[in-house]
């Protein structure tokens, strides 16, 4: 029964039984992390990994149905997760955590793509404080940070807020604070 459930998911592929985004995000992460620390020597998973852990996943299991309930419950992710050692799961944690905190104690996702540098996406204000944008991989790697209007559209993609906030930011603040003139536009955003 396993075997046949097995074969029947592989044929389907895994996206269509588990969120193809929380496991891309973790390949995505595993990635960034073997290329900023090679010395680590975390093992690239691909989608041959992806696919073993799928058939793990329908060990026990009888149907479609209650495959897509332990891969929905982040069971792929987790089989996957059991490839790398406790060491290396403990980096991953440190060096690419899923989310940063911003100056005024905002949680904020980070998002990981395979090839891409990782990025932040917030609002402006919520980067208020802050001369420099918060950094991953032990401070290595600053992230991209995606600045939005209060209605949530970019205004801005830099690594480097401090010479945003003096070379963009006066300009954007003048037209910001007229279209938006509830929230508040400091004059020195680093002290705000």
């Amino acid at each position: 029964m396993t075997r046949a459930l097995a074969e029947a998911a592989l044929a389907a592929g895994p996206q269509a039984f588990a969120d193809a985004g929380e496991v891309e995000r973790l390949l995505a992460r595993v990635e960034f992390v073997a290329g900023a620390f090679p010395e680590a020597a975390l093992p690239a998973l691909g989608e041959e990994d992806v696919r073993a852990a799928l058939a793990e996943l329908c060990e026990g299991l009888r149907s479609f149905s209650e495959l897509r309930e332990a891969a929905r419950g982040g069971g792929l992710a987790a089989r996957l997760r059991r490839r790398l050692t406790p060491e290396q799961t403990r980096l991953l944690a440190q060096m690419a955590p899923e989310r940063v905190t911003l100056a005024k104690g905002r949680p904020c996702r980070v998002s990981y793509e395979r090839g891409r540098p990782p990025s932040v996406a917030s609002r402006l204000q919520d980067f208020f404080g802050m001369r420099e944008g918060p950094r991953v991989a032990a401070g290595r790697v600053a992230l991209v940070l995606r600045l939005l209007a209060p209605n949530q559209r970019p205004v801005q993609v830099t690594t480097d807020l401090a010479g945003f906030w003096e070379r963009h930011y006066p300009a954007l603040r003048r037209e910001l604070g007229r279209r938006y003139p509830r929230h508040a536009w400091p004059e020195d955003p680093t002290r705000a």
